[in-house]
């Protein structure tokens, strides 16, 4: 992981930019898709799922069979989707994970953007453009609108770089948790 205070070339050479790069595996793949899944469905997913499961025996405990196919059927699609979901999620990280020669992207944090650079190209997007930030004991998830995000493992994130990330979220007010 290279990490400078400063990227040559970097927004012109911004004061204060905090520069790294963070190198992707298959492994961070699957760990990105997890996690956007808990905090995006998570425990109330599993109680909803739950209480499905629960209406279903109690259906099946009556006379009423068009009950028990309906509730089989809508917990059945219910279940699906979330792991429709999850799955989505672990198949776009890994696709774009093969894309990316090498798998690593920089990233660039100055005061005015973030910015990232990789073999597929760059981006900047202003503060108030980041919408949250979730934050996870192996990496952090950067949201941007509803299912687009970036990841960046934690032992690859500059303590530097996270206290800038936090506190600019929270001053263009994004969301961190």
């Amino acid at each position: 992981m290279a990490h400078d205070r400063q990227a040559p070339g970097a927004h012109d050479g911004a004061p204060g930019a905090i520069t790294f790069t963070v190198r992707y595996t298959k492994d961070h793949c699957l760990a990105a898709a997890w996690r956007y899944w808990q905090r995006r469905l998570g425990f109330r997913y599993a109680l909803e799922l739950a209480i499905g499961c629960g209406l279903l025996v109690l259906a099946t405990q009556g006379p009423y069979r068009w009950i028990e196919v309906a509730l089989m059927i809508a917990v059945g699609a219910f279940a699906l989707v979330g792991a429709g979901v999850f799955f989505i999620h672990w198949y776009r990280a890994r696709a774009g994970l093969a894309l990316l020669d090498p798998p690593t992207s920089t990233w660039t944090l100055t005061e005015d953007a973030i910015a990232q650079r990789s073999s597929l190209g760059e981006s900047a997007i202003a503060w108030p453009g980041l919408l949250g930030v979730w934050r996870f004991d192996d990496l952090w998830i950067l949201v941007w609108g509803k299912d687009v995000y970036s990841t960046i493992p934690l032992a690859q994130l500059p303590r530097d770089a996270r206290q800038m990330i936090e506190r600019r979220a929270r001053e263009t007010g994004a969301v961190v948790r």
